[in-house]
């Protein structure tokens, strides 16, 4: 509304008070106290009763729009606070991100010099400190996250932070915080399997692989029954180891029925029923798994029995079974010529023998073996050159095994990797 028109306005509204009270000459006696009485002109005091009412009413329409006003002056300046506290922490990303960790965490600071609890800012701080394997400030910087909002991803941070710097009680209570917020969590699983192991907690351990297991999606199963497999046999072998057979034998069989192809419970269920005082039930367990695999390492358990018991035809059968299985396998095809030479068939031993240096040459216990053999015939020169050629290479007598995950090179077969900690993975 324009000035001239207020005052327009306003000339007539005076116009028609003065018009009304000209007609209406009659007066009111007003009393506001009992000494204290005014004689007012009715007009006069229905126009003061209406401009009263338009001034209160001007008055609440000015506080409305004051605090209307102060209401968007608040969130306009909160907003261009926020504004510059997220061009602050972008450009510690972007810092972070081209690999610039300095001017990341200059960044970061002067955030958290205009607002301390900024969770974000104190989680990439935490990050940075991770990164120069700082572990004591990424810590505190975690923390301090979690002390401004407790979400998962801020647990998980303070849980590998713990873990890191060797707290691992305290990284498994963060690590259980996090299930009890969400059961279902697979990477928390993982975590608390994974110290539970490295702590040789076993019961802890497949607890925790078996909800894995259940929870996992199908294409993600067999790699989760492995390790399942894998912790079965390691609570056997040490409800084994302190004498008590038969609870072992149940974590056997568990064991391969997360994986039946499993080779060391297959070894271990017949060491388990020799230690229970059954021998037939172990010599059965270790046959029924040689038909899944003919591994050496079962071939020599049942070839220590067999030769206990008096039969050597039994022995090479065995071996020779399962070479007709495996042609290809340089492992049995060495343990079969070892069985004829132990037999002091000495012609068989050294055809067999032979047949191996043709596709590896430089392994020494073959020549050790074949210059026992010419020693025994009396043909002491051809056994010296073996025996030479033996000491030269310098290596086990037993056929070496590889880590079929890590590729780390073992003396013997393995039932878990020492570099890996995988299960079922040595191989000739």
């Amino acid at each position: 509304m324009s000035l001239r028109l207020g005052f327009l306005l306003a000339l007539l509204f005076g116009a028609l008070v003065a018009y009304l009270t000209s007609l209406n000459t009659g007066r009111v006696r007003l009393s506001l106290a009992p000494d204290w009485q005014y004689d007012v002109p009715l007009m006069a005091l229905v126009v003061g009763a209406f401009l009263g009412g338009a001034c209160v009413a001007l008055f609440l329409t000015l506080l409305r729009d004051l605090r209307s006003t102060f209401r968007d002056y608040t969130v306009a300046r909160r907003a261009r606070r926020e504004e510059s506290l997220a061009e602050l922490y972008h450009r510690g990303v972007d810092a972070q991100l081209a690999g610039k960790p300095a001017s990341a965490a200059e960044a970061y600071g002067e955030l958290l010099a205009r607002e301390p609890g900024h969770a974000e800012a104190h989680l990439r701080l935490g990050e940075l400190a991770r990164a120069r394997n700082d572990h004591q400030t990424a810590l505190d910087h975690h923390l301090q996250a979690l002390r401004s909002e407790e979400r998962a991803d801020t647990l998980l941070a303070v849980a590998l932070d713990y873990q890191r710097a060797g707290r691992l009680d305290e990284a498994l209570a963060t690590y259980r915080r996090i299930l009890e917020r969400d059961r279902t969590h697979l990477t928390t699983l993982r975590a608390i399997r994974d110290l539970t192991l490295q702590q040789g907690r076993w019961s802890d351990a497949l607890r925790a692989q078996q909800r894995l297991v259940d929870l996992v999606a199908e294409a993600e199963r067999p790699a989760e029954l492995d390790w399942l497999a894998g912790i079965h046999y390691e609570v056997g072998k040490r409800l084994l180891a302190d004498g008590k057979p038969q609870e072992a034998l149940s974590h056997f069989k568990e064991s391969l029925r997360a994986n039946r192809g499993f080779l060391p419970a297959h070894v271990a269920l017949g060491d388990a029923a020799l230690k229970a005082g059954d021998q037939r039930e172990a010599i059965r367990s270790w046959e029924r798994a040689l038909e899944i695999a003919p591994a050496p390492v079962l071939l020599r358990r049942l070839e220590e029995r067999y030769r206990a018991e008096g039969r050597p035809s039994r022995m090479i059968a065995l071996y020779q079974d399962a070479l007709a299985r495996a042609p290809q396998d340089l492992a049995l095809a060495f343990a079969l010529g070892r069985v004829y030479f132990e037999l002091e068939m000495l012609d068989e031993a050294a055809d067999q023998f032979q047949k191996v240096e043709v596709r590896t040459p430089d392994f020494a216990p073959l020549h050790a073996y074949l210059g026992a053999i010419f020693e025994r015939r009396g043909q002491g020169p051809d056994a010296f050159q073996e025996y030479r050629r033996a000491l030269a290479l310098t290596q086990s007598f037993e056929w070496p095994h590889q880590c079929s995950a890590c590729g780390l090179a073992h003396a013997r077969w393995q039932d878990r990797c020492p570099g890996c900690g995988r299960w079922n993975t040595s191989q000739p």
